[in-house]
């Protein structure tokens, strides 16, 4: 049982003694006449024992109400109620007037603060933002801060126990939000990371350490785009990917074209030479014929005029 929990119960269950003291010592049953009748009533009477009792017990409730621990790790900020001024208490015991002084108890360490499905809180999740170039973005982030003793007053006026809920956490989705639209989707996504975490740490501290906090640290977790544009990027992928196969079979079938018209240009370049070859010497072309033909055949008959023996022309 925490101590805060024993400073409350104590004095309630005094104050409940001291009623039974007063119920049991302090009155007395007596017969009165009331319109002919005789009834019996109870009257207060001031014993020594009521007034002992009284003592005991309200001595005890002060002194618990007059205490306060503050746990280890701790500070508090003591007002008094009664001059309007504040001070600061560190942990241990603290005496404070009852009724007048109240302590505001403070952790002083380090503190988390996470955006992400798995840590929601209070319908929050991954934070949402426009990017420079119109695109929804999701950010997965977490900071790290604590409280400095000598701004615990400045804290205190300002939002008072509740500060996360009041500053922090909305000061941290507007970073995300901010810097979100400082970048373009795809350079958001490809991660030039430590870019947006160093404009996310820059702006977080430049916002919350003026108002007594102390930054520690930001990272960033995850960054996703909206399904609808992840479905679009993924159809351009394919579209990319197609368009190289058929750049690919394009430039193939170029390149076999180009090979054609080489083999082609030179065949020509060769029936060049040769028809020179042959208008200087028409009868080349009767000795490429005789030079296909079998080695066997030793006559040729030519036309009705000429017969032609191989074997003379070869030797």
């Amino acid at each position: 049982m925490s101590y805060d929990l024993v400073n409350v119960i104590v004095p309630v269950a005094l104050f409940l003694v001291l009623f039974y003291l007063v119920y049991r010592y302090g009155t007395q049953e007596v017969l009165v006449e009331k319109g002919g009748d005789i009834r019996t009533v109870r009257k207060f009477i001031l014993t020594p024992q009521l007034v002992a009792g009284s003592i005991v017990a309200i001595v005890v409730a002060l002194a618990f109400l007059s205490v306060k621990v503050v746990p280890q790790g701790n500070a508090g900020v003591k007002f008094n109620s009664l001059f309007k001024t504040y001070s600061i208490v560190h942990e241990g015991t603290v005496f404070i007037m009852p009724i007048f002084e109240s302590v505001y108890l403070y952790d002083l360490r380090v503190r988390e603060v996470t955006v992400s499905p798995t840590k929601k809180r209070k319908g929050e999740g991954t934070v949402w933002g426009t990017s420079k170039d119109g695109i929804t973005v999701g950010v997965e982030a977490t900071m790290w801060y604590k409280l400095v003793p000598e701004n615990l007053m400045k804290v205190h006026r300002n939002f008072g126990p509740d500060y996360e809920e009041k500053f922090i956490r909305p000061s941290f989705i507007g970073a995300i939000k901010y810097i979100i639209s400082k970048y373009t989707a795809e350079e958001l996504v490809s991660f030039s990371q430590y870019g947006v975490e160093y404009d996310l740490k820059e702006y977080i501290r430049n916002k919350i350490e003026p108002m007594g906090f102390l930054f520690i640290d930001a990272v960033i977790r995850d960054i996703k785009l909206s399904p609808d544009y992840e479905k679009a990027l993924e159809e351009r992928r394919i579209a990319e990917q197609e368009a190289l196969k058929m750049k690919y079979a394009i430039k193939q079938e170029s390149l076999k074209v180009e090979k054609m018209m080489v083999e082609a240009k030179g065949k020509a370049q060769a029936l060049s030479v040769i028809g020179e070859v042959i208008r200087r010497n028409p009868k080349i072309l009767t000795y490429m014929y005789i030079d296909k033909l079998g080695k066997k055949i030793k006559v040729l008959v030519t036309d009705q005029k000429s017969i032609l023996n191989v074997d003379k022309m070869e030797k």
